[in-house]
């Protein structure tokens, strides 16, 4: 059985653990905006012609996967966006946003033959989309530093 000293040196101990994750799923300022831009690329991709929003489509696709492996190469994980927490509702907010947006641009490019609003969206996107990154890593390092109860 163990002492109530024990209980308190594994749980200073988780606390430890995670203020150590928390510390290392920190991004970079440009890590939100490249999120940013990306999301931004894809509402915006909706200026070009059929083909070439496929053609730019695909292009974010691989540069996203590509950025994908290169950060869980860098960090030796990968965190999901949807998990559990306060980080959800941020994570549903950008796809929200980003859906409305991109439905916006689409719409107005097929049903109104305009282009140019989806360069204008696009850049709102950019935008909204390096704003919630930052605030979702914010929240899930909050989360990650908070203290750790005992069962």
């Amino acid at each position: 059985m163990s002492t109530s000293a024990e209980a308190a040196a594994a749980l200073e101990g988780a606390r430890i653990a995670r203020a150590h994750l928390a510390d290392r799923t920190r991004c970079p300022p440009y890590m939100h905006a490249v999120f940013g831009l990306l999301l931004g690329g894809l509402v915006a991709s909706e200026a070009a012609s059929d083909r070439g929003t496929l053609v730019i489509e695909g292009m974010i696709m691989v540069l996203a996967l590509t950025l994908f492996v290169w950060q869980r190469r860098r960090m030796g994980f990968f965190v999901n966006g949807y998990r559990r927490g306060r980080t959800r509702p941020v994570a549903l907010s950008i796809v929200g946003v980003y859906l409305v947006l991109f439905s916006i641009a689409a719409y107005l490019k097929a049903a109104e033959g305009l282009h140019w609003p989806a360069l204008v969206l696009g850049a709102v996107m950019a935008v909204l989309g390096t704003w919630g990154s930052a605030v979702w890593n914010a929240r899930y390092v909050a989360e990650m530093t908070a203290p750790v109860e005992a069962a």
